[in-house]
Order: C-alpha cells, then sequence, then structure tokens
C-alpha cells in the first residue's frame, strides 16, 4: 500500500512538472508580427499597417500574429471583442503548430468563427491566447 502512494505521487508530480513546462513553453513564445491591415497579398502577408477601419467605406479587419517557428504544437484563441465588449468573432485552433494565425471579420457577412456583424462605432480589441495565457492584445477604431 506504501508502494502505491508513492508511485502515485511520483506520477501527480511527473504530470504537474509536464504541464509546468507547458506553460512555459507557450510563456516563451515571441511575438514578431502582431497587427490589424485591410488585406493581405497572394502569399498571405500583410498589405499594410492599419488600425481605424470605416464601416462604409472597409470591407472588413483583418487580423494577422507571427511567432518565431518551432514546429511545436499550441493551443491558440483569438477572440474579438466590440467597444462595449460583447465577443463578436472567436477563433479556437487546437493543436496549432504553424507559426501564422490569419482571421477576419467582415463587415457585410458573417464568417465562420463570427458571431455578429460589427455595427457599432468605436474602439474594438482583439485577445490573442496561446494555451490559456493572454499572449496579446490589439486595438483598432471602427468608424461610420
Amino acid at each position: 500500500m506504501v508502494n502505491l502512494k508513492k508511485f502515485i505521487l511520483a506520477f501527480v508530480i511527473v504530470l504537474l512538472t509536464f504541464f509546468s513546462a507547458m506553460d512555459t513553453l507557450w510563456a516563451n513564445t515571441r511575438l514578431n508580427t502582431l497587427l490589424t491591415t485591410e488585406g493581405l497579398n497572394r502569399e498571405g502577408i500583410p498589405i499594410t499597417f492599419k488600425n481605424e477601419f470605416s464601416l462604409s467605406d472597409d470591407r472588413g479587419v483583418q487580423y494577422y500574429v507571427e511567432w518565431d517557428a518551432d514546429g511545436e504544437k499550441r493551443d491558440v484563441k483569438v477572440k474579438w471583442f466590440d467597444s462595449r465588449d460583447r465577443l463578436i468573432n472567436s477563433l479556437t485552433l487546437k493543436g496549432f503548430s504553424d507559426n501564422i494565425v490569419r482571421d477576419y471579420i467582415s463587415f457585410s457577412t458573417k464568417n465562420r468563427s463570427q458571431v455578429v456583424i460589427p455595427k457599432d462605432t468605436g474602439t474594438y480589441s482583439i485577445y490573442l491566447y496561446i494555451g490559456e495565457e493572454l499572449i496579446g492584445i490589439s486595438k483598432f477604431r471602427i468608424i461610420k
């Protein structure tokens, strides 16, 4: 019985060490690029940096984030909030091993991860999570 308790205790310690190492891995993700833009070129690279978008002149907002490629699998979440902190878009990537995340909200039709079409002006926020850790926040404005 004592050996079983020691085994269980050792197993729990190994699990805690493993999950601690995973948190460290996510925490060490160094972002190279984090921005909003009006679109991407054919290679999927942002055309320009832009942080103010017009509901009447623009088609939507493109989000782009890149970090050092290391081939590690990560759980990535991108959550968009409007000027009143309501969720408008949510993208979840489980076991994601690429180093570039692209997401988009449209001002006219909902895309696959979009909850609502933005109609309000003001400052919007995009939260980037790797694992459960908040890695970055981007802000942009929407005008009429």
